[in-house]
């Protein structure tokens, strides 16, 4: 009983591990459902194709009896991917049981399973079913499917001391690995969900200063050389005052927008705060005409708020990082800015 345990034990950590290395890779396109896009759907059935081989090669043995837990990976693929996450992870375990056994009657007999298996998750994602329920009906049909194989092959007692712990290890298994499964998909989905807010500002969807200062530091950090645009926004306190609030978040969308378009491949641009934005640039060539072409950009772009077309400018001051801290190029670019606000704005300073 002990070395059954035993095995029992190794085969849900087999299941808990390749579960939770799957969902960490795939964390960014959570959640996994039957809607996902095709390639997502893909290596989540090879994933679990790869799990239930593993999981037959580690079968427990009951006597003379050798029985494995794959069908919990074949319902994670099904209550997840849909079909063709199913077909994908049962023609994995063919190949492999093909690789492995070769051709025998038990084969065959899996075979016929794995096709009714199939059919039955085409007709079950037929139904608005919630995930946890429809993960609980294909282990049960799986069981079912198991149950009316070797009951027309085995005496009672095989039966009683075989294929009963066979079906309560497997639904304590089944339990189990959906149970972490949904307990990991929400903590990374969280903390994805966590991380975005720190990281992003909500008003423009551009990187935050905590994340733009942090680009910085990795380019000082690296040694390679980087230039900084500090950006402005002209009389935006004089907008707010007019117009209201709703055209000062109005413009600084359509600011971030068009910073976005103009930053170039090397290039990133955050929100730094206000009406303050900042681009770092992957070396210096070239940062003069990124500069003047967003300010000309800024300009020539006509931003409408209530019908009312309101002229927007920006000022920019920039500098080129030497072998300096990230905050020092930060202030040089600064006072470069005050430099153009002081001359006219609507133009870039150069430190």
């Amino acid at each position: 009983m002990g070395v059954v345990i035993n095995h029992f034990v190794i085969n849900i950590s087999l299941l808990f591990l390749f579960t939770s290395l799957t969902l960490y890779v795939m964390r960014t396109v959570l959640p996994i459902q039957p809607t996902s896009p095709r390639f997502v759907r893909f290596w989540f059935g090879v994933s679990n194709g790869l799990t239930a081989i593993l999981l037959s090669i580690n079968a427990i043995e009951l006597g003379d009896a050798r029985i494995d837990l794959r069908l919990i990976p074949i319902a994670l693929s099904a209550a997840y991917a849909g079909p063709f996450g199913t077909i994908v992870t049962l023609g994995l375990i063919f190949i492999g049981r093909m690789t492995i056994h070769g051709m025998s009657a038990p084969f065959v007999d899996a075979i016929f399973m794995f096709i009714v298996f199939y059919l039955f998750s085409l007709v079950v994602s037929r139904f608005p079913i919630h995930r946890g329920r429809g993960y609980a009906i294909y282990v049960g049909f799986g069981a079912l499917l198991v149950l009316i194989q070797v009951t027309a092959s085995v005496d009672q007692t095989v039966f009683l001391h075989v294929f009963v712990p066979y079906f309560l290890m497997l639904s304590l298994g089944a339990w189990l690995c959906y149970w972490g499964s949904k307990k990991l998909e929400t903590h990374l989905w969280m903390y994805l969900l966590h991380t975005h807010r720190a990281t992003i500002d909500e008003l423009t969807g551009l990187p935050n200063r905590y994340r733009t200062l942090e680009h910085m530091n990795d380019l000082e950090m690296s040694g390679k050389p980087w230039s900084l645009l500090v950006i402005d926004v002209d009389h935006f306190k004089q907008l707010n005052d007019t117009y209201g609030h709703l055209a000062g978040d109005a413009a600084l969308r359509q600011i971030g927008q068009t910073l976005e378009r103009s930053c170039p491949p090397s290039g990133f641009v955050g929100r730094y705060g206000g009406e303050e934005f900042l681009l770092v640039i992957e070396g210096s060539e070239g940062m003069e005409k990124v500069a003047e072409d967003i300010v000309q950009t800024v300009r020539h772009t006509t931003f409408t708020f209530q019908d009312e077309v309101i002229p927007m400018t920006v000022s920019i001051g920039a500098a080129v990082a030497g072998h300096e801290p990230s905050m020092v190029v930060f202030e040089r670019a600064d006072e470069a800015l005050y430099v153009a606000k002081r001359n006219g704005r609507d133009q870039v300073r150069f430190a």
